[in-house]
């Protein structure tokens, strides 16, 4: 083999290059670079870390375990392989995170008034660093207050003259106290406290099926799709660019002159008014720019939507398309809403630990979503267990149907737990060939990924009325619901697992320390840290923790499992389903 120090891989199709070491890994050498690529269980068994070879050559570092998670030809799990030259990968299944939100003084450089009631604000952030964002995401103007405001960053800072300029368009809001009150007194020169950049709804170069690029904006709203469209038409990836912006009159659509000049400029690209007057006129109430997309006749499998404005053309382009054939993950939204309560409790996370970083992106509406998806999972994944069934035929059962309820992959192994294997952690093997007995006790343990976030759950089942199987079960799930409770009086974590050690001998049981908690996140909270929960001397912040309890029997060679996430206003263990417990 030739030496793999002059070896280096590329993320494609735009993502960093960094040199491969000649041992270890390629995940070593990924991290040990500081570039961020997805990884978890580094076993090579939960796939976490698989990639898509796109050119170049390597080799197993050593021969998958019964457990290794199955690849597809053409791809390779990082944690496993090693590189024999030069390596182009691609993460078909993740986006690197955007880079992390910062706090800004940006002084005011013009305000232009660009239609009735919209300004369009330029200021220039004072900062030594160009500022880094991704086309499509915004900024949150903080108030004297204390209270913020989210502006769309209508340009590509990064292409411009100078990086740190900003532009946001703003329309007033009669009686807002930003956009009525301290708008109309701002003058250049002016200083301002600005966050950013934050939201998901960017630019993500196009996959190889997809040809066409549908943008759907109201009012200021355009400010969110503008550095969307100039970035796509300057990447010449799609066959055709069509933008739908509704506006009250043509007067409003205050960047027509440009967009014309963009029409003219590159074939591809279209641009389409669609104005209330004109339904006013002609009496069609209903023709709003969803609707005049929808008539447009898309080839929407081929499609990829961003839609940025009012709520209700959100949820409802979203409904739509998605009926005419639009694939879910090709719709990306941003609802643009005037500031409200409700704005201000969604304000981003905000890390209270250097143990509880998220990414950019972040939001605990994700974490509840993958949650409750998971909680709705197990039940059915227990009930496809059959007696006779081996513990791999289990765990691949398992798998499928997490694949058919939308779960592209896990973020840690699905383990799945039989009779004497109960005792097991997730770092023991197990016998993969143990049968399911009539009158069994077995655990599984979920840790699929959901739209971007961890979705981690699990729980003890009993096929049969073996009453220490039952006390075993409701012991992890009442210890679990006691430990949750003692949380939000105040407990730290560490101080969670004595607590849940003295309830356990309580049930007859132990507690198994070595099942220690850990963190949940949009995946993959590996990059922000792999720390336990039993070790955390600080209260645990709410919904990014994971609390594990499981029991061993003090007398018979069983055990127990249940888990959930650690939230102020969640509900209680799961009770006994499908004639399980």
């Amino acid at each position: 083999m030739t030496n793999s120090s002059l070896h280096f891989c590329t993320v494609a199709p735009d993502g960093p290059r960094f040199p491969l070491a000649n041992a270890g890994s390629i995940l070593d050498s990924a991290l040990a670079e500081g570039v961020a690529v997805p990884f978890s269980c580094k076993r090579g068994e939960c796939g976490s870390c698989r990639a898509q070879v796109v050119d170049g050559s390597f080799e197993r570092i050593s021969a998958p375990s019964e457990a290794a998670y199955q690849v597809a030809d053409d791809e390779l799990l990082m944690c496993q392989c090693r590189a024999t030259s030069d390596l182009s990968l691609r993460f078909a299944h993740w986006q690197a995170p955007a880079r992390p939100a910062a706090r800004y003084s940006a002084k005011v450089v013009a305000l232009d008034a660009v239609a009735a009631s919209v300004t369009r604000l330029r200021v220039e952030l004072q900062s030594a660093e160009p500022f880094q964002c991704l086309p499509g995401q915004h900024a949150q103007l903080l108030l004297d207050n204390g209270e913020r405001r989210s502006f769309s960053i209508a340009n590509l800072p990064a292409e411009s003259g100078d990086a740190n300029q900003l532009e946001f368009h703003i329309r007033r809001i009669p009686g807002g106290a930003f956009t009525d009150l301290k708008l109309a007194d701002l003058q250049p020169g002016d200083l301002l406290e600005l966050d950013g950049p934050y939201g998901a709804c960017t630019w993500q170069a196009p996959a190889e099926a997809v040809a066409h690029l549908v943008l759907l904006a109201t009012g200021t709203g355009f400010a969110g799709v503008s550095a969307i469209l100039q970035t796509a038409l300057a990447s010449e990836k799609f066959s055709t660019v069509t933008l739908y912006w509704g506006c009250a009159s043509l007067h409003d659509c205050y960047a027509s002159g440009w967009l014309d000049k963009l029409q003219d400029a590159h074939a591809c690209f279209r641009w389409v008014p669609v104005l209330s007057a004109d339904r006013v006129a002609t009496h069609e109430e209903h023709r709003h720019v969803q609707h005049a997309a929808l008539a447009a006749g898309h080839d929407w499998q081929r499609t990829v939507v961003h839609a940025c404005g009012n709520p209700a053309m959100v949820r409802e382009a979203r409904d739509m398309l998605k009926a005419a054939g639009l694939p879910k993950e090709r719709f990306q939204s941003e609802a643009f809403l005037p500031a409200t309560q409700a704005e201000q409790d969604n304000a981003p996370y905000v890390v209270r630990h250097p143990w509880e970083k998220v990414g950019a992106a972040f939001s605990l509406d994700g974490i509840l979503d993958a949650r409750k998806r998971s909680m709705d999972a197990l039940p059915q994944i227990a009930a496809l267990m059959v007696p006779g069934m081996t513990t791999g035929e289990a765990i691949a059962v398992a798998d499928k149907h997490l694949r058919t309820l939308g779960a592209a992959y896990n973020w840690h192994p699905t383990y799945v737990r039989f009779g004497p294997d109960t005792q097991c952690t997730s770092r023991q093997p197990v016998d993969r060939h143990r049968k399911l007995r009539a009158d069994d006790i077995f655990t599984i343990d979920l840790g699929p990924v959901w739209d971007g976030y961890e979705g981690d759950y699990g729980d003890t089942f009993v096929m049969g009325s073996d009453p220490d199987h039952q006390r075993c079960t409701q012991a992890a799930r009442n210890i679990f619901a006691q430990a949750q409770l003692a949380w939000k009086q105040g407990l730290s974590g560490s101080a969670l697992y004595d607590f849940a050690e003295g309830l356990a001998r309580e049930h007859g049981c132990t507690l198994v320390r070595d099942t220690g908690g850990h963190r949940v996140s949009d995946f993959p909270h590996a990059l922000y840290g792999k720390h336990r929960l039993a070790e955390a001397d600080f209260v645990p912040d709410d919904g990014i923790w994971v609390l594990e309890v499981q029991v061993r029997d003090l007398e018979r060679p069983i055990g127990a499992f249940f888990e959930d996430v650690l939230l102020t206003s969640s509900t209680q263990p799961v009770e006994p389903r499908h004639g399980l417990s």
